[in-house]
């Protein structure tokens, strides 16, 4: 009777694993070193979330789910845990059998028999895609500018924080444009806010064109831009000014009046070892862009370290 019991409890549990929402991987706790332990049990969750099968699991070692983009350190911390038979608690990215990535809320613990030797490992796994999904795009709206698309004022100054340390750290060089449309004001009183929203929309298109995947294109507010571009020299990102300014001079602006034209001015400076901080360098692209606004409108202007600048106490025109 007892014996009954027991199997019907065995049973019981069996079923309960197998209809389990999370999935469940059981490896074997040896050999550590490669080719490492290998699955001898999942339940049916873990082929409705990776699509392998049972079969093609089994006697395989966990690492066929981990991917290029797995993270290295998380890798590495499970691995020191095994070896001290420890239990934890990860989130990492594994990848299913189609390609596709997926995040999952992991723990491990060890399995040990009657004299206290880990033999097995079990690992439970929630898919965690949708809510990491989810603090991607509140991480996005944190440091995009909702009109534009382009990064925000503030990921531009946490980014020069950033190119700044790197400066200094390895020698990188890199250089900060600043924008701002001439006359804009008159837009917006002309043709209205909505033809402005146009104007930004087409001038952040125009700096996205014109960056590299690692530049910083951002709208600083109202009709004020800046871009920092990576591992830059002075006539590099002198050129790549021009090109903004020479295609935003042709674009054509569709208003309720027909087809108008706008321009820019533009400032541009390049990071300096005797910049104490990464303001001085901000500063000179400002007092660049001040210079092009003064010598009349569409123009760019570079701004060496050193040279004298413009009266502080005079307001740039529009």
């Amino acid at each position: 009777m007892r014996k009954a019991f027991a199997m019907s409890e065995e049973f019981s549990f069996r079923d309960i694993v197998e209809l389990a929402q999370d999935v469940i991987i059981v490896t074997r706790a040896e050999p550590l070193d490669p080719p490492g332990p290998v699955i001898v049990y999942v339940n049916p969750a873990f082929t409705r979330l990776t699509g392998y099968t049972r079969e093609e699991a089994i006697g395989q070692n966990p690492r066929m789910l981990q991917g290029l983009d797995t993270d290295r350190n998380t890798i590495h911390e499970i691995r020191a845990r095994l070896d001290h038979d420890e239990p934890l608690h990860v989130a990492i990215e594994n990848y299913a059998k189609d390609g596709r990535s997926y995040w999952l809320d992991l723990s491990i613990m060890p399995l040990r028999n009657a004299s206290g030797k880990t033999t097995h490992f079990v690992a439970i796994e929630r898919d965690v895609s949708l809510q990491k999904e989810l603090e991607r795009q509140l991480r996005e709206l944190a440091i995009r500018d909702p009109l534009t698309g382009l990064f925000n004022r503030r990921k531009f100054f946490e980014s020069i924080d950033e190119f700044r340390a790197r400066f200094e750290s390895d020698g990188v060089p890199f250089a900060v444009i600043d924008l701002d449309i001439d006359l804009f004001k008159s837009v917006n009183d002309s043709f209205g806010h909505d033809t402005g929203d146009k104007v930004l929309q087409e001038i952040a298109s125009v700096l996205r064109s014109h960056c590299r995947p690692e530049d910083v294109p951002a709208r600083m507010g109202g009709e004020e831009f800046s871009v920092i571009l990576d591992n830059a020299t002075a006539p590099f990102a002198f050129e790549i000014a021009e090109r903004i300014r020479k295609q935003v001079e042709t674009m054509p602006i569709l208003t309720p009046a027909g087809q108008r034209f706008v321009t820019v001015s533009l400032g541009v400076a390049l990071t300096d070892t005797r910049d104490p901080g990464p303001d001085r360098l901000t500063k000179r692209a400002d007092e660049a862009l001040y210079r092009s606004k003064r010598e009349g409108r569409n123009r760019t202007t570079f701004r060496p370290y050193g040279e004298v600048s413009d009266p502080p106490s005079q307001e740039p025109p529009a």
